[in-house]
């Protein structure tokens, strides 16, 4: 049951951009990780499934069998690693400060060169910071190594400074207006912002026009700056700056934990964590905060599935669809593309599909067994078992990206000599040639399956131990209905990441 390679087609749109082997790639589907070969699945895909899933269910097997009280949500080991004089010598307060300004320069550099340099996406800056360095990169370090966005985020770190010089300017005077955050308001601002970023990375035709993503960035900034101004930098990145959300959800799962003092910030603590412990949490999160999560999880889902045979045969029928319909009304009237229209409601289905899903099987979970120890509601088991779907939701993340950064990150290369497209040569790395070939198939497939078995393996032992604080002796046919939703998804994620591969 093996089948000829078929050139990958997922990851990040602009990859497709930025991985200019065109005439190999293009020639069939268009691809961010082609390898340009024939692969064989060493095993029929049924199997591959099988064994992810029943991976999955030893786990939670062991996990009941060993695992019967809930720990101590404080007792996680953990080391501080300040205590070493190395780790003292890095993780200083001038070493932030040089990383504060080298990515406020970086991101300054960044909105220029989309604004005012070449148009040709291959030449400009912008489209590989954005979509590979920035967007792949750093949450690929959030969620392996540690919260590097708290430090460097240019948006809460350009602001902070502006408050400095105004304070010094006016006597003390504070720059932001400090009005209360209505506590309604929760995280939907950032549900907003990521699910449009998430439009804009996935659907929208100028995602790689370098002008326009230079404008994209300098409005998002005017809006999270205005926020800062309204409410306060620190209750605006905690509620509102989708980004600041997304990557701190990331470095829950990391093994470094910062713990800086309040402002002016110095490095109180650096914990070494075992993977995902910062994802215990004693109370459970807030609706908005709870789909949020589900979000990140979705649209990296739709990314995956949105090439897919399935979603083509999508397409087709939304087309005839309209064919139809635009007898009645004409979307090219109003400036819509079809397949726009069909990718845009495929993505708000797929979100809403799994936040429906995922409170289903709450409702589930809260109905087994004795009503004695339930839990308030369907929504309170919910918001608190949605941060064991992070592991997941980094698995996912890395596995469908990992390649794309290998082989597109190294357009930087010769952009950090020349960012603008003008012909520069500034520090001689201009002449860089990209490997394609960096990565080949059978390390992508099998990395893939390794770290997505991995995640979900780490989501039940997660999931194991919010089961027990919240339904005690009830917890192991209480837990069930989560596990087997995992499992499908494992099912589905892999399925997915089969389909270049299987035909």
């Amino acid at each position: 049951m093996s089948a000829v390679h078929r050139p990958a087609r997922r990851a990040l749109p602009a990859g497709r951009v930025l991985l200019p082997c065109a005439a190999a790639w293009h020639a069939t589907a268009a691809s961010a990780h082609g390898f340009g070969q024939r692969f064989d699945l060493p095993l029929p895909l049924w199997l591959w499934l099988t064994g992810a899933g029943a991976t999955i269910v030893i786990t939670f097997v062991l996990m009941a069998i060993f695992v019967r009280e809930a720990r101590p949500l404080s007792q996680y080991p953990r080391s501080n690693l300040l205590r070493f004089a190395a780790a003292r010598a890095i993780a200083n307060g001038a070493t932030a400060t040089v990383l504060r300004v080298l990515a406020a320069l970086l991101f300054l550099l960044t909105i220029a060169a989309g604004l005012f340099g070449n148009p040709d996406p291959y030449s400009n800056l912008i489209t590989t910071m954005v979509w590979v360095v920035w967007w792949v990169g750093v949450a690929f370090c959030c969620a392996l190594v540690g919260d590097l966005w708290s430090v460097i985020n240019p948006w809460a770190n350009l602001f902070a400074w502006a408050e400095r010089a105004f304070a010094a300017v006016t006597g003390g005077r504070e720059l932001s207006l400090r009005l209360p955050y209505p506590a309604w308001l929760g995280a939907w601002p950032a549900v907003l912002v990521f699910l449009g970023f998430a439009w804009a990375e996935l659907i929208w035709p100028d995602k790689n026009v370098p002008v326009r993503l230079g404008e994209m960035l300098a409005g998002y900034s005017a809006w999270t700056w205005l926020g800062m101004l309204a409410f306060g930098r620190e209750a605006w990145l905690a509620r509102g700056e989708a980004f600041t959300l997304a990557f701190g959800v990331l470095a829950r799962f990391a093994p470094l934990e910062f713990v800086e003092t309040p402002p002016p910030r110095a490095m109180r603590a650096l914990n070494l964590r075992p993977f995902g412990a910062g994802l215990f949490s004693p109370q459970p999160v807030s609706w908005s905060f709870m789909v949020f999560v589900i979000l990140m999880l979705a649209t990296v889902t739709f990314d995956g599935f949105q090439e897919t045979a399935l979603m083509q045969r999508v397409d087709t029928a939304a087309q005839t669809s309209h064919a139809v319909a635009s007898l009645l009304f004409d979307l090219s009237e109003h400036g819509l593309d079809e397949s726009i229209v069909t990718h845009t409601v495929t993505l708000v289905a797929i979100v809403v599909a799994f936040v429906a899903i995922f409170w289903a099987v709450n409702w589930l979970s809260l109905r087994r067994g004795a009503a004695s120890s339930e839990p308030a509601s369907a929504s309170a088991v919910a918001r608190s078992f949605v941060l064991t779907l992070v592991p997941i939701a980094v698995a996912y993340h890395l596995s469908h990206y990992f390649s794309l950064l290998l082989t597109a990150g190294q357009f930087v290369i010769p952009l950090a000599s020349d960012p603008f497209g003008r012909g520069w040569n500034l520090f001689g790395t201009a002449g860089y040639k990209v490997d394609l070939a960096i990565v080949s198939p059978y390390v992508f497939w099998y990395s893939a399956v390794a770290i997505i078995v991995l995640g979900h393996v780490v989501a039940v032992v997660l999931a194991h131990d919010v089961a027990v604080r919240l339904f005690g002796r009830q917890a192991l046919w209480r837990e069930v209905p989560m596990v087997l939703l995992m499992v499908a998804y494992t099912s589905l994620s892999l399925w997915i990441l089969a389909q270049p591969i299987v035909g």
